[in-house]
């Protein structure tokens, strides 16, 4: 239902009911799974797919983790594969309410009705720092045009994205070799975000600069409350040659390895201890009786497009989001207009973490999402799927708590193993001193309040105004020249930008 398809046409509810409740009056024993049938999202979870040519192994998986939360593999030093996929929030991106990870859409316009909430990227710029003007978000950051997919549970789809583009064959970008030929979507989809100019920034120099920032940095130099694998790893091999070595036997760093281990990081992540899954296993009170009957509703209504143990099917479709020609989806991979619009259909597990919903962000939560599927779309041609449910409030309220509280799993929503990671620099934009999202002049008297009546700040990076790593009038002067005497920027991350603090400085911010 995130973003995907919650398709429509329904399985009578009496078999549904059958199928559920001859497991039911057997205490202690799951829901018997009946293959293709309702029954079949009672199966197992299991172990996520993995290709022959990457088979999974320890010191893969731990260098992944370091790959996949190492903010020094961007840019700017700012951005990670975990800073758009964060666990607690379903693995999608963290900072979606965030004003700035607004992208304009197809009109190009800020402030129409196809605006898109997406992933905030990197300034454009070149590999020298120059800035270079994009039309649309110079001097500031870029946000891509589709809202981040949830990565947990990713690795149960044979394609990924979107529109599909990744896999199920991956092709070593650095040499054109078709490296996995089946189950590589993973790998395919691992290797994109960080030659990006738009996630990461800097391809013009493309993987030989990837590779000599690695050799050259300290892993995890950006990061802080680090998990106890990675600083043990630390300890052992301390550089990122020799966490290679550890993983694949010699120091070599290649775009493919990179992929290998980032895939294999993501194989570990599966979320199978949600109450759903406890209910499944015989727990009887897992799952309470508002969300058994939510269930019943679901696999009534549901189960066309999410009928699988990972809760979708990752199949594309069209189901009246927007207007195709707003964009393409999974046209732009097969050219075959029978395409057009159609978008991956992603995984329900921890939906309830994941809001904004759907590839646009569109639908702001849960709610707006039932209403919708309720009311058959909102566009035409849509997918024959599609079809107003007339299902009633109390129906939606029931379905609503089954998909919200059912489906989460503990351990993503609170960063628990495996789902435990470094804490991210936090972001912040220099001179919002009252975090409004805005920076004017009620900063300055904000900060001269901190300073001599007593008041607090939630970011003191941000009340910095001059960056010199100490709070005093200096900054509010700093400030009050930015806006009314004519000088320049304040120091990054500005107010044309916003960031982790590129300066080390004993400040704190606590958002």
């Amino acid at each position: 239902m995130s973003a995907g398809s919650l398709c429509i046409p329904r399985i009578p509810l009496t078999l549904a009911m059958f199928v559920l409740f001859a497991g039911l009056m057997t205490v202690g024993s799951p829901v018997q799974a009946q293959p293709g049938g309702p029954g079949e999202i009672f199966n197992p979870l299991g172990p996520m797919p993995e290709p022959p040519e990457n088979p999974l192994t320890d010191s893969k998986a731990l260098l992944g983790k370091f790959l996949f939360w190492e903010e020094q593999l961007s840019h700017d030093n700012s951005i990670s594969c975990g800073t758009c996929h964060g666990p607690e929030v379903g693995g999608s991106d963290p900072r979606a309410d965030d004003p700035r990870s607004v992208h304009p859409g197809f009109d190009g316009v800020f402030g129409t009705p196809d605006d898109i909430s997406g992933s905030i990227g990197v300034v454009l710029q070149q590999c020298s720092g120059a800035l270079m003007d994009d039309g649309v978000f110079y001097p500031q950051r870029q946000v891509t045009s589709r809202k981040s997919q949830p990565m947990i549970a990713a690795g149960y789809h044979p394609t990924l994205f979107w529109d599909g583009r990744a896999g199920p064959e991956f092709i070593d970008p650095e040499t054109g070799q078709v490296l996995i030929p089946v189950g590589g979507a993973l790998e395919a989809q691992a290797v994109a975000p960080i030659v990006s100019m738009v996630e990461m920034g800097c391809d013009t120099l493309g993987w030989d600069s990837v590779r000599q920032k690695l050799i050259s940095v300290t892993p995890m130099a950006l990061a802080t409350d680090l998990p106890d694998d990675i600083v043990d790893a630390l300890l052992l091999f301390g550089d990122y040659p020799s966490l290679f070595e550890n993983a694949f036997g010699d120091t070599e760093i290649t775009a493919a390895r990179i992929a290998f281990a980032i895939a294999s990081y993501e194989r570990i992540l599966i979320p199978d201890r949600t109450p759903f899954d406890l209910f499944n296993e015989g727990i009887a009170d897992a799952l309470t009786d508002t969300q058994q009957q939510g269930m019943l509703l679901f696999i009534d209504n549901c189960l066309p497009c999410h009928s699988t143990p990972a809760l979708g099917d990752g199949l594309f479709r069209n189901i009246g989001v927007r207007p195709i020609f707003e964009d393409e989806g999974h046209f732009v991979v097969t050219g075959d207009p029978a395409d057009m619009g159609h978008f991956k259909t992603p995984s329900l597990r921890n939906v309830g973490l994941r809001a904004p919903y759907f590839h646009n962000g569109g639908k702001a939560d849960l709610d707006e999402v039932l209403a919708f599927y309720n009311g058959g779309g909102d566009f035409e041609p849509n997918d024959p799927l599609m079809e107003p449910m007339g299902l009633s409030n109390m129906d939606l309220s029931l379905i609503k708590d089954f998909i919200l509280n059912g489906l989460t799993d503990s351990r993503a929503e609170f960063g628990l193993p495996p789902f435990d990671h470094p804490t991210m620099q936090p972001f912040f934009v220099r001179g919002d001193s009252n975090d409004d999202n805005a920076v004017d002049i009620s900063d300055a008297i904000h900060a001269l309040q901190f300073l001599f009546t007593g008041g607090e700040v939630i970011c003191e990076d941000a009340t910095d105004f001059n960056d010199d790593g100490a709070l005093d009038i200096a900054d509010p002067i700093a400030l009050l020249a930015r806006l009314f005497a004519g000088a320049g920027p304040l120091p990054l991350p500005s107010d044309i930008s916003f960031g982790p603090d590129p300066t080390a400085d004993l400040l704190a911010c606590l958002r």
